[in-house]
């Protein structure tokens, strides 16, 4: 299976993607910046020699007799800069080194054999035309015209130095690298400040459904005043979703509701009466007293998961009431192992608190039993027979914990959050008869109570569930109290 991609933030991409642009903007930018300055280093170069062509088929033939004639009108146009010298094209006459016609300063120096005039040559191109090429880190261009002298058929061949303004366009390219790592930066920091800008109703979207709830679906809606228009279709689309999510949890909750209730009323005539019976059995036979007892032992059953749907359903609607009052934990949990023992088969165990003092804490107690009531029977499932359940308390800081410990399998550490969800059971709980809701039921009440219920290792083996409740202070009357009383003892 491929590994999952990363997720990529929508910030970074725009960001990566406007600096990218602007750098691709600027490369570009350099790039034509040098072919601009390449092809004006051709034309004027060209320039030049039309300019040195047209002056020559200007002139009459009688004028242009002779290389001194022709040595004389060149000396008119030439430039700092050029390099002119003409070869022979007869035949019988090639074999002649070139003549150095008059030169720009540039090119006072040079003589017919000098290596330049050869690397010219070397680079002129089959038809004469501009030709760019480098000598001993200097720029050139080169070219060749035809020109016919008292008959005779020559060639001028003309050298022009462009190494200052290669040189110079070197310097403006290094400026706009420095420029653009400049604007670069700049542009980081701008483009920053508007895509954080631009994202803020995103961030606002985020905010406003990160705070919806089950009980706000019929409420809460996306708001599109203030918002850009790219954002609406997605609005409208989300808060469609939200009416269709509305209007399904509705139904659900009342079918819930609804189905619970008719169906607690029969369920308690069957306990009740298969308990009855059960009385009454003494002219049964042992099979049919079985079967009967299986009958009230499933029926109340159902009447626990009928229970337990009706506290979600009454939690769903917002009508779930709890009677919290402070009350000794203590006495709360012997009254349940009295309770619980009779049907446990004397497994349940109940091990004294080892508390330093007494200690209350703010709770409903008959919905902390329905949570510990969950927690037994589920321990009682889950740990074979005959391992013992143990019900104990101790204190962790400002909490007071109730413990139900099991000696089974335990709760794989990747499951103890996701086990506490509606209709999600253990994967130890296949084999095991069950709904999924009894966990869902008592993080459900300890949420309402103020606590909070987890799952961890058990010393020995097997699965610790904890119901945590914040311990309330000592009123301040019962604190004097108990001074004056420790006082009048000791005196």
């Amino acid at each position: 299976m491929a590994a999952a991609r990363r997720a990529a933030s929508i910030r970074r991409h725009l960001q990566a993607t406007s600096l990218l642009a602007v750098l691709a903007g600027y490369v570009v930018l350099l790039l034509v910046n040098r072919q601009l300055s390449a092809r004006l280093r051709h034309d004027r170069h060209d320039a030049q020699v039309r300019a040195t062509t047209q002056l020559l088929q200007q002139l009459m033939p009688d004028q242009l007799g002779t290389t001194a004639q022709l040595q004389r009108h060149l000396a008119d146009v030439a430039s700092p800069s050029l390099l002119v010298w003409m070869v022979w094209l007869e035949p019988d006459r090639r074999g002649a080194g070139p003549v150095i016609l008059p030169s720009g300063a540039a090119f006072q120096a040079f003589t017919a054999g000098d290596g330049l005039v050869r690397a010219a040559d070397a680079a002129l191109g089959p038809n004469g035309q501009p030709h760019e090429f480098h000598f001993n880190n200097r720029t050139y261009f080169t070219c060749a015209m035809p020109i016919r002298l008292a008959g005779d058929a020559y060639q001028l061949r003309f050298l022009q130095d462009f190494t200052l303004e290669t040189e110079q366009e070197q310097l403006i390219s290094l400026l706009l690298v420095a420029v653009a790592g400049a604007s670069a930066l700049f542009t980081s920091a701008l483009l920053r400040l508007v895509i954080h800008r631009g994202l803020l109703p995103l961030d606002s979207f985020s905010n406003t459904l990160a705070g919806m709830s089950t009980g706000s679906l019929i409420t809460d809606r996306l708001s599109l005043s203030g918002h850009p228009l790219e954002l609406h279709p997605i609005a409208h689309a989300f808060n469609d979703l939200l009416d269709r999510l509305a209007e399904a949890w509705e139904h659900q909750r009342t079918f819930v509701n609804g189905v619970s209730h008719e169906l607690r009323t029969p369920i308690t005539l069957i306990s009740g009466y298969s308990r009855r019976l059960l009385r009454r059995a003494a002219d049964l036979t042992p099979e049919q007293r079985e079967q009967l007892q299986l009958v009230a032992s499933e029926a109340e059953s159902m009447g626990r998961l009928v229970n337990d749907l009706l506290e979600i359903a009454r939690d769903d609607a917002g009508r779930l009431q709890l009677q919290c009052q402070p009350l000794d934990p203590s006495g709360l949990l012997a009254t349940l192992f009295d309770r619980l023992q009779v049907t446990s088969d004397g497994r349940l165990r109940l091990h004294p608190a080892d508390l330093a003092q007494s200690i209350q804490v703010n709770a409903d107690p008959e919905r902390l039993s329905q949570c510990l009531t969950n927690l037994v029977e589920n321990a009682l499932k889950y740990s074979p027979a005959p391992q013992p359940v143990e019900l104990a308390l101790s204190l962790d800081g400002a909490e007071l914990v109730l413990h139900v410990r099991d000696h089974g399998t335990g709760v794989p550490e990747a499951e103890r959050e996701r086990i506490f969800g509606r209709f999600v059971r253990g994967s130890s709980s296949a084999e095991i008869s069950g709904h999924g809701i009894g966990l869902a039921v008592v993080t459900t009440l300890m949420e309402r109570m103020g606590g909070r219920a987890l799952v961890a290792d058990a010393p020995g083996g097997g699965a610790d569930f904890q119901l945590r409740l914040p311990v309330l202070p000592d009123p301040p009357g019962r604190s004097a109290s108990l001074r004056r009383w420790l006082g009048a003892g000791l005196g």
